[in-house]
This record gives structure tokens, sequence and C-alpha cells, in this order.
């Protein structure tokens, strides 16, 4: 087959229901190597079915409540996946998820028979394939580990070396690196009369910043000017945290943190990036 440029993917459903996409993971494949890797929670499309997947891949109804939907997500998953083929590890599921959704949203521009099941090359299960590879499989039905485990036992079916680069190779790894950290002053909360605009969300909020942002790619930038608006900026979720931004990437293992906090009585708030562009760019557009 001899497959070089590809994009793995994995959904995670909500209930029996193809519609009911809680959760996808992509990850990009470019000459053989793993470039780039996406994972978003999903607030699924309501359906009457009963039996919830939860117990499965540890996805609450809560959890997505304010995820975004996938007609939000589509342009980045459309932009992602291009005109490379779609891999998965058994189309029935995953192929049909992409499909239903989309048909569901009346949306168009990927090409879902361009698939390739590693399920039908193999005529193993996941796990098994990793085993026989010796691929360590992550988190079985995490979106992004299930679809890097997918991407890996291509690679490793073709006879490829398995290997993972930032876009950009060295360099860019470490610029990400940077981009991801903040100066000390940016964790230091201003002074009330220093904060111009008090109207906004972040005023007296405790915020942690997780994931990345498409138009706010270095991180200690977006902490500043959410500190400009009275944030108290934090890198880590704890009991004290009012208000999570969350970009693409952020993890299940944070949403479930947050979920355990919530679930303890504390009130936190999610914010994504479209509602955080809307808020950072109100009056300057």
């Amino acid at each position: 087959m001899n497959i070089k440029d590809f994009v793995a993917i994995d959904f995670e459903i909500m209930t029996p229901a193809r519609t009911s996409a809680c959760a996808v993971g992509l990850v990009v494949v470019l000459d053989g190597v793993i470039t780039l890797k996406f994972y978003s929670l999903i607030r699924p499309i309501p359906d009457r079915q009963t039996k919830l997947n939860t117990d499965i891949h540890g996805i609450t109804p809560e959890m997505v409540k304010d995820a975004p939907t996938f007609e939000m997500l589509f342009e980045q998953i459309r932009e992602l996946i291009g005109d490379l083929p779609i891999v998965c590890h058994n189309r029935n599921m995953d192929i049909n998820v992409l499909r239903d959704c989309m048909d569901y949203y009346h949306l168009t521009g990927i090409d879902v028979d361009n698939n390739i099941c590693t399920y039908e090359l193999t005529g193993l299960n996941l796990k098994a394939c990793c085993a026989k590879y010796g691929i360590n499989m992550g988190v079985h039905h995490d979106a992004l580990d299930d679809a890097t485990a997918c991407a890996k036992v291509l690679l490793a079916h073709e006879g490829k070396v398995v290997s993972t680069v930032g876009v950009g190779g060295l360099k860019s790894v470490m610029m990400n690196k940077a981009n991801r950290s903040y100066e000390r002053a940016t964790l230091d909360p201003l002074a009330d009369d220093q904060v111009a605009d008090k109207s906004t969300p972040f005023f007296h909020a405790s915020v942690v910043i997780t994931g990345t942002f498409e138009a706010y790619p270095n991180r200690n930038e977006l902490g500043k000017r959410l500190q400009g608006l009275g944030a108290d900026i934090n890198t880590a979720i704890s009991g004290k945290t009012t208000l999570v931004v969350m970009g693409n990437g952020a993890g299940p293992s944070k949403v479930k943190k947050i979920e355990d906090l919530r679930a303890k009585g504390h009130d936190i708030r999610i914010m994504y990036e479209p509602e955080l562009k809307e808020i950072l760019n109100h009056g300057t557009d």
C-alpha cells in the first residue's frame, strides 16, 4: 500500500446512536511521521436513547454540556483532513459517525469514502494490534489515544518506523513549549484600579488556560490579556478555579478534574475559543 500521508480519526459516542459523538481525536501523519494531534469533547446531538456509554469512555453528559458542537468543530476537522485519506480502526463505527454527524448538520467538504480501516487490514482489535507491534496504546477509549494507536498500527503494518515530531521539527517543538509558558508577572493579579473593563467574566475570576488556540498561540500573551481584564491566572486546576479557558488538546484528564470538582460543589465555568474571541474582540472589529 505504501501510504505515508493520512489522518487517523477516532470518535467516542455518548449513546448507541452514531450521531451522539461526544469526543474526537485526530492524528495527522505526513511522510510517515506523526506531525499533529487534535482532541476535543463534543456536545452530542440529542437523541432518545437511554443507554449511555459513560462506563466505556468515562465521559458524562455533564462533561460535554458546554462543549462545542460537531458543527462548531467541523471547519477545524475539515482543514486537518483536507485531501488526505482517513484511517480508523473499524470504519463501520468512525466513518459512519463522521458521515452521520455531517449529514445531520448538512455539512460537506470531507470525502468520507476515502478511508482505510486498520481492523480490516490486520483482522485484530486495536489492543491486539498494539501488542503485536509493541505499541503503547495509552488509555483505550480515549479518542486521541485510540487515534494515535491507530496511526501507529498503520505505520507499523506498512513497515515504517513510528516517530512523532511537532510540525516543523525540533525548532517548532521548542517554540511550542515556549508558547505554553508564562512570565512570572503574568501570574500576579492586578489591583482593581488597574482593570479598565470590569464587565467581563474574567474580573475576579481564578482562571486556568489549557489547550491550544488558533487565534492565541502564545499562552503568556493570552494570559496577560486576561490578567488585564482582572483574571487571576493559575497554572493548574484546583478548588479555587472558577473559570477554565479550554482550547484544543486539553485532554480528558483535565476535564475529569473539572467534573470531580463540580461534583464536590465547586462552580467552575468552561469557556471555549469562540466565546473567548467574542469577548476579547468586542468593539475592535
